[in-house]
């Protein structure tokens, strides 16, 4: 085999198991097809927070001239917003990716396809683990 364990699934769960694995000695590999962190960084949790947060300014502002603060009405910058958000997201993604190999994970980088009980498939190449284990979310 080539390894101990072969994680499916850059997500949350996905980084914790194969990071806590590698940190007890595992030969830990970890394939995501996208961006480490899972739909919750990615697509929900994440920008959904941070696109509230960024709509309720306006009310904010309005809120703390009632308490003294010499506020001016600014009109939203859609496209900076985005960007920001963006950047916030992409920073998360280093995060992970630092976690993992930090802790001795190798990342392979593709879609993967459970060949048989031992057997990977990603990118035309096939990994072979003593365990797999699919961390691929709801």
């Amino acid at each position: 085999m080539d390894m101990d364990l072969l994680v499916i699934g850059g997500g949350s769960g996905g980084v914790r198991c194969a990071r806590i694995a590698a940190s007890l000695g595992a030969n830990v590999t970890l394939v995501e097809e996208k961006e480490m962190g899972g739909t919750c960084v990615n697509l929900g949790c994440v920008p959904k927070k941070l696109l509230v947060m960024g709509s309720h300014a306006s009310a904010q502002l309005e809120d703390a001239r009632g308490f003294g603060w010499d506020t001016q009405a600014a009109p939203l910058d859609w496209s900076r917003l985005i960007a920001n958000k963006d950047d916030e997201i992409r920073r998360l993604n280093g995060i992970y990716d630092g976690l993992l190999e930090r802790a001795g994970v190798t990342i392979v980088r593709g879609r993967a396809t459970v060949v048989d009980a031992n057997t990977v498939s990603v990118n035309g190449e096939q990994l072979q683990a003593k365990h797999l284990l699919i961390a691929t979310g709801s």
